[in-house]
């Protein structure tokens, strides 16, 4: 489907290839991407990708911080 790279501060944390419909990510250990850093919610964000599509989404989940997609934040 396509690949996410999680990214702080300029600084590559992880790369990981995206292959589900909706795909979770934060620091609790029942995401299905897991980020160990205190800058990410327990529940962060998810990743949306639609069948048939080039591009997917990336929804914020009330996360602290904010989520970002290319440098762009997302609320």
């Amino acid at each position: 489907m396509g690949k996410l790279v999680v990214s702080l501060d300029g600084v590559v944390i992880k790369e990981v290839q995206i292959t589900k419909d909706k795909t979770t990510l934060g620091r609790r250990p029942y995401n299905d991407i897991v980020i160990d850093n205190v800058e990410v919610s327990g529940l962060h964000a998810r990743v949306l990708v639609f069948p048939g599509k080039f591009r997917g989404e990336v929804e914020d989940l009330g996360s602290t911080n904010g989520t970002a997609l290319n440098f762009r934040r997302q609320f």
